[in-house]
């Protein structure tokens, strides 16, 4: 409970100690007809408040215990010492025993209706800080049933115990309800509402409940990588890549997840050269690790937008940090696209060194491949006789090998013997 919420609920109930106070008659003892305290109880009281309001919560409590040791007190008045007590110790940040205290307030079955809902409202509030949900659950719907216009904070209220107990499906009306009924809802209530529809994996209202926090904190960039992250799983690419770059715009994006969200679904929405911009910015500004897989992605994005020389970079480094020999093979590719047979070879060494078993197949076949071009035939015999063993790339290998045995065979072939030029006669 927030010390403001404390004090105006301690306001309100020591309205009636100084009306008791002030129309009391003078002689001791005599009580103002309806009130339930004697003169002397309410002065005290209204003095104890005085020192609350000052902060001075020691003094305030020697006059509420000094209070309680009276004889003789009736109901109303040892269920206001408590009541009493109760607030102190809530400034003091004592949860327990003003838990205990107000409880006590109530069980005294001597407090007016309006003081009665006040500390029934302000329990249930103690109760949930303690963890003590069916308890505070209990009293907050009996707060429910005596209330005759509750304010939205108390749906708020019974919202945050029942999503305490797991109980989101039944939290979702008060939770609702707490933001129809507020002209301008809280964040916090906001955020409630949004992880309320969460559990119970309504992702729509989730992004509708995302986009008003959106509005109402513009700076906030967690409620926009959220909606962004919602709308792709919705399948709302369009309004998921609009999202963050609206957040990009605004400055907002700093961290690398962000920053290869939005990459990510540039490439979806097949802009895969604005993707590598993206990743490449990022690395430049120090946002984006500088890891295989953020070079994998960038190549990848240049590869897919057909500028395959501005791949060749960010695959190298790829292949450099990476585990395995995956970069390394595919920039060896891109070299045997074009030709250049020694640069693939180097790649595909590199490869060979970091390859997983099951990659080294596949490197074998591509480093005859480049032997061929080379028009090294029997180091592509070689490489070739290796990758066969490898039944995923055995038939590709046979093939090689029986191109280089038709290779060899031409090549044998003596030349073709020179016409006889005819003689003349």
């Amino acid at each position: 409970m927030k010390l403001r919420a404390v004090a105006i609920a301690m306001l309100a109930a020591l309205v009636a100690f100084a009306g008791a106070a002030s129309a009391a008659k003078k002689k001791d003892g005599e009580e103002r007809q309806g009130s339930g305290l004697s003169q002397v109880v309410a002065e005290k009281l209204l003095r104890a408040n005085e020192l609350l309001a000052d902060e001075q919560y020691d003094d305030a409590l020697k006059i509420v215990d000094q209070l309680a040791k009276r004889r003789r007190l009736k109901p109303p008045e040892t269920a206001q010492i408590h009541r009493f007590r109760g607030y102190i110790y809530v400034n003091k940040n004592m949860t327990g025993p003003a838990a205990a205290e107000l409880q006590k307030a109530l069980d005294a079955k001597g407090l007016d209706p309006q003081s009665q809902q006040l500390t029934t409202y302000s329990l249930a509030q103690l109760y949930t800080q303690l963890g003590q949900y069916d308890r505070a659950l209990a009293l907050i719907d009996s707060w429910f049933a005596s209330a005759e216009d509750p304010k939205p904070d108390a749906y708020y209220l019974k919202a945050m115990i029942l999503v305490q107990q797991d109980r989101f499906q039944d939290a979702l009306e008060p939770a609702r309800t707490a933001i129809e009924r507020s002209p301008k809802p809280r964040e916090s209530w906001l955020q409630l509402l949004a992880a309320i529809y969460i559990q119970v994996k309504d992702y729509p209202n989730v992004a509708a409940t995302l986009e008003r926090l959106v509005e109402l904190a513009p700076g906030n960039k967690k409620y926009w990588v959220q909606l962004a992250a919602v709308q792709h799983f919705l399948e709302r690419d369009a309004r998921a890549l609009a999202t963050l770059e609206l957040a990009d715009t605004a400055e907002l994006l700093k961290d690398d997840k962000e920053y290869r969200q939005l990459a990510r679904l540039l490439f979806l929405r097949e802009l895969p050269f604005q993707c590598a911009q993206a990743v490449e910015q990022g690395l430049a500004g120090g946002a984006v690790k500088a890891d295989a897989e953020s070079y994998r992605l960038m190549a990848n994005c240049y590869i897919a937008a057909r500028e395959t020389e501005k791949a060749l970079e960010p695959l190298a480094k790829a292949g450099e940090l990476s585990q395995d020999g995956e970069m390394y093979l595919l920039l060896a590719q891109v070299h045997l696209q074009r030709e250049r047979y020694p640069d693939a070879l180097d790649a595909l060494q590199k490869a060979l060194a970091k390859a997983k078993p099951e990659q080294r197949g596949p490197v074998r076949l591509l480093m005859g491949v480049a032997w061929i071009g080379e028009k090294r035939f029997d180091a592509a015999e070689r490489s070739f006789r290796v990758a066969s063993g490898d039944a995923r790339v055995r038939k590709a290998a046979e093939s090689y090998l029986a191109y280089l045995e038709e290779q060899r065979a031409r090549d044998a072939q003596p030349p073709a013997p020179l016409a006889e030029t005819a003689s003349g006669g």
